[in-house]
């Protein structure tokens, strides 16, 4: 039989496993197991480790482009036009990956001013931008693959 102990964590922490416990239908032990599971198994191998941190890289690289993106549709000024051309710049830099369809949709979508027109434009903004995140993940796990080999 087993032994049970009780372990004091923060609110928030027991919310998150809460969550997790219901969207997995685990018990709270088994949910904390896999989780400490998990981070043994990152400490203890160093090439995981790695790939986590590549993770990292595409994860924050993806947010700063739809923070850029989305700031722009909203409001299509000068200033959040340029950052989403660096942002644009810095995709092809870190991961060779061509975004500048979301350039050229920008900048045509801020030189129109009627509001019908621009939901369209919208419609294939968000495609370009999903195709763009879908590029960059493929090539991302493609890099992380081929060095596992």
């Amino acid at each position: 039989m087993k032994e049970w102990s009780t372990i004091r964590v923060p609110k928030e922490v027991k919310q998150r496993i809460d969550y997790i416990r219901e969207k997995t239908g685990k018990v709270t032990w088994e949910v904390i197991n896999d989780a400490v599971s998990f981070y043994e198994v990152i400490i203890k191998n160093p090439k995981r480790k790695q790939e986590m941190s590549n993770i990292e890289k595409v994860a924050w690289y993806i947010t700063k482009m739809a923070t850029a993106f989305g700031a722009f549709k909203e409001n299509p000024t000068e200033e959040n036009y340029q950052y989403i051309i660096k942002r644009v710049e810095e995709i092809k830099q870190r991961f060779g990956v061509d975004a500048s369809i979301i350039a050229r949709i920008a900048d045509y979508y801020r030189s129109i001013k009627d509001e019908e027109v621009r939901k369209k434009i919208r419609i294939d903004m968000n495609m370009a931008f999903k195709q763009v995140i879908k590029d960059i993940i493929i090539t991302a796990f493609f890099e992380m693959t081929t060095k596992e080999q």
